[in-house]
């Protein structure tokens, strides 16, 4: 560390001010937590605090409306960026520039990588402009970045490419579109995706984080990822909808696995085998899994038909969005072997009739010697939910509990 980043030992308490007493660091420290406006301000408190805010190793760009324009932001930050004490490592820096409808894609990208270079360790940075702000084509670098939080951005071309972020090990991405072939990075140990729009030339993203160890995928509309081999993936929350693809009424209706609709091609052409799966096979490892989706999703059912077993599996909730009728909860509970906690969460407004010949649920049950808590989460304990529990209690299981939620 410089000299200058070090303790102010020639303060003095004959002054009379309690603050010069106090090392430079424990300011620097106190600073941090300041968004930078306000950090910038404390320099005309005194000569000895001039110089202090270049020093913070945590870095708030915040409330950009106070600044009124986008010129003036460019300028302030660019200011700051460039005269903070080279050598002084940034360890955590945010950029939050909502509130500003028009952004500068240029300079936000540049401030990104700016940061980068300083070392920051936790990028956070997020817009909420007119549209969706788009970043430079070409990857991110980094030696020391370990977290990395985006929002409101157009991730495209290689740029959601990872692999030279050798440490980045926690991954968010909210509110982006999403238009990439790949989603790469060997390091990633857990990766968040919500109410984005995954559209790469209308095909799937191929999703490649082979360290994965939880991962969240919600809320998004768009082509439907595919996941690639997660054998480390210990938690999992999927959450599709119909709309998320067309619906195949040819493969619903269980006819040739050659089928040529636009979705079967999306998924299944480029010589993928038919028997792969698209969301399950990358999701077998997790030992907790909590899954929503359509069964009329082209994926979801081809899926169902080349199910893997799920060795490490304990605890599954499923959405009534998979229990239309009973054949998806079976198809499951067939791939389980080690399933100890089974929670079934039903809406009110969905209320499927369960149509099956409850035999082959009772039987499947029956086989399932580990599996000790069943619940069932609803807003409304109806006639339904009496069916699912009277099936349940016949199988001889002793935790069966209804919850209103």
């Amino acid at each position: 560390m410089p000299q200058r980043c070090r303790s102010n030992k020639a303060a003095t308490a004959s002054s009379g001010d309690s603050f010069s007493a106090i090392p430079d660091e424990i300011i620097h420290h106190l600073l941090g937590f300041l968004p930078a406006l306000d950090a910038v301000r404390t320099c005309v408190l005194a000569r000895r605090w001039l110089t202090l805010w270049r020093y913070v190793p945590r870095l708030r760009i915040a409330d950009v409306e106070a600044l009124g324009s986008v010129c003036s932001l460019n300028k302030f930050v660019n200011r700051v960026l460039l005269l903070r004490e080279t050598g002084c490592p940034l360890e955590d820096c945010e950029f939050d520039l909502r509130g500003l409808p028009f952004l500068d894609r240029v300079c936000i990208d540049q401030w990104m990588r700016h940061a980068l270079i300083c070392h920051v360790r936790l990028l956070r940075v997020r817009v909420y402009a007119d549209e969706r702000v788009g970043i430079a084509d070409w990857p991110l670098l980094s030696k020391h970045l370990i977290r990395l939080e985006l929002e409101g951005f157009v991730l495209e071309g290689s740029f959601p490419d990872f692999s030279g972020c050798l440490v980045l090990e926690d991954l968010k991405i909210t509110n982006c579109l999403i238009d990439t072939d790949s989603i790469l990075s060997q390091s990633l140990k857990h990766l968040k995706i919500t109410a984005c729009e995954l559209c790469w030339r209308h095909r799937p993203t191929h999703i490649l984080a082979p360290n994965l160890v939880s991962l969240q995928l919600d809320d998004y509309i768009g082509v439907t990822p595919i996941l690639e081999s997660m054998p480390l993936l210990e938690t999992a929350c999927v959450k599709l909808g119909q709309s998320n693809e067309e619906y195949c009424d040819f493969c619903d209706k269980g006819e040739s696995v050659d089928c040529t609709c636009d979705m079967c091609i999306i998924y299944y052409a480029n010589d993928r085998r038919n028997d792969v799966c698209v969301l399950l096979g990358g999701l077998s490892s997790a030992t907790q899994l909590e899954l929503k989706a359509s069964p009329k999703m082209v994926t979801f059912k081809r899926d169902l038909r080349y199910c893997p077993t799920f060795n490490k599996l304990e605890t599954l909730l499923l959405d009534d969005c998979c229990l239309v009728d009973l054949h998806t909860l079976v198809c499951f509970l067939q791939h389980t072997p080690n399933l100890q906690k089974l929670i079934l969460k039903l809406s009110e407004r969905s209320k499927p009739a369960m149509q099956m010949d409850s035999s082959n649920l009772m039987e499947q049950l029956l086989m399932l010697q580990q599996l000790k808590v069943v619940k069932v989460k609803c807003q409304i304990i109806d006639e339904r939910v009496h069916n699912i529990l009277k099936i349940l209690r016949s199988c001889g299981l002793k935790e069966i509990s209804a919850q209103e939620v």
